[in-house]
This record gives structure tokens, sequence and C-alpha cells, in this order.
């Protein structure tokens, strides 16, 4: 009983200073994601203000690069989805300036959804016209020198901690612009709050990101996405499977 008050406690307690803090990093959100020239620094300040909030709710960020990422390069990014804490996770341990690929519904929410109307993607996978419009103006973000960041299994599943299926979406991308695409393993953060938020509440302590080697995709086509998907979703479940939660 202690234990699930605490988490729900907890939970709160994490939703408070979530909104607290974005309420007063918003004007200036307003401002720098009013124009294309200064979404960088918006992305800057929205990973501060998730340092913030992490470390005043005792969430300790841990990020293992196997390998270092060139800053100036494009990337594709693509993570496993266990937690709605995963968003935060990339904006502040990644350390790479990259727009956000995500389902359509989270432009709804009240204040948050800017982010997902001006700097991020937002795609309606229930509508084919909405999707590739979507994915097509992804592929221009890519070609003007944006990075990415994507789940490819397009939401969070029910059998956490195994991941869904991939979609294809991401390692097109990557390989029609020739964009190295970069595996990303979220540890933690299906235990410090599990899909439920509230209802299921949450804890404190460590949130490890493992940032894996960039596969690069200067050789590939079209017909290598199975196997690169297939690559991907291997390297991320096995460091997944084989670090036990913290």
């Amino acid at each position: 009983m202690i234990s699930r008050i605490f988490r729900f406690t907890w939970a709160v307690y994490f939703l408070v200073l979530f909104l607290l803090f974005f309420l007063l990093f918003y004007p200036f959100f307003l401002i720098l994601l009013n124009q294309r020239s200064t979404y960088r620094l918006a992305h800057k300040l929205r990973a501060i203000w998730g340092r913030t909030i992490m470390f005043l709710s005792g969430l300790r960020p841990r990020t293992t690069f196997v390998q270092p990422l060139e800053k100036k390069k494009v990337y594709v990014f693509a993570a496993n989805h266990f937690s709605y804490l995963d968003i935060l996770s990339l904006n502040v341990q990644l350390g790479h300036y990259f727009r956000f690929m995500a389902k359509s519904e989270l432009r709804k929410i009240p204040l948050f959804g800017i982010f997902f109307r001006t700097i991020d993607i937002s795609v309606n996978r229930k509508s084919i016209t909405d999707s590739v419009y979507a994915f097509g103006y992804a592929d221009r973000a890519v070609k003007e020198g944006d990075s990415l960041g994507i789940f490819p299994e397009g939401g969070i599943g029910d059998q956490v901690p195994k991941m869904r299926a991939f979609k294809s979406g991401a390692f097109k991308l990557a390989v029609e612009n020739k964009v190295a695409i970069v595996p990303i393993s979220i540890i933690d953060n299906w235990k410090r709050m599990p899909d439920g938020g509230l209802t299921s509440g949450g804890l404190p302590g460590k949130m490890r990101m493992i940032v894996h080697a960039p596969i690069e995709t200067n050789n590939l086509d079209n017909t290598d996405i199975p196997r690169l998907k297939k690559e991907v979703y291997d390297i991320i479940q096995k460091s997944v499977d084989s670090l036990t939660f913290e």
C-alpha cells in the first residue's frame, strides 16, 4: 500500500513540475517557435526545461554513446517507445538537434501541442493521405539538414519490455536520403513511469539510454529496408533484454 501511495504521489509531483516549468518556459517557446531559423534554440531550451524537471523530480539521466556522434551530421534516430517519458529522455539525453516524428494526437494537447505544430512533425497513421504528407514533410526536413527522432513502433504497445514490430517509414527516409540511422535503447523509463502515467504511478531513479553506433545507408536501397529494420530492432531489443532495471 505504501509503495502504491508513493508511486501515485511522485507521479502527481512530477506532473505538477512538468506543467509549472512548461508554463514558465512557454513565452520563450512561443517566440523561438515562431520561425524556423530559431528552431534549434527552441530545441536547446526544451532540453533545459526537461533537465530541470528531471533534476527536481529525482530522475537521473545516464547516457552511453557506443560511438560519438558528429554534431553537424544528419541522422535518423530510432528508439524503442515504452513510456511517456521517452520523448523527454531523447530531448534531454541525446545532445543532438533533431525534430520528432510522432502521432498526431500530440498536436491536440493544450500548450504542449505547440511543438507538434511547429518544430516537430505529427503523423496521422489512420489517414493514408495525411501520412504521405507528413513523411513528405519529414523528407524535406532531412534534405534541409535536420535530423529526425522517430519511434518506429508507432506507439506504446502492451507487451513492454518487448517491442512491437517496426514500421518502415524511418528506414525508408534514411535509405532514400543516404542518412545514417542510429538505434537507441531506452532502458528504464517503462518502470519509471509506465504507460498510463498517474494510473500506475511512477518512481524516481536512473534513466539509462544507450546510443548505438550509426548504421550507414550509403550503399543501401529500398530492397534492403527489411534487413535494416531487423538489424536495428535486434540491436535495441538486445540491450533492453540484457540490462536489469535499476
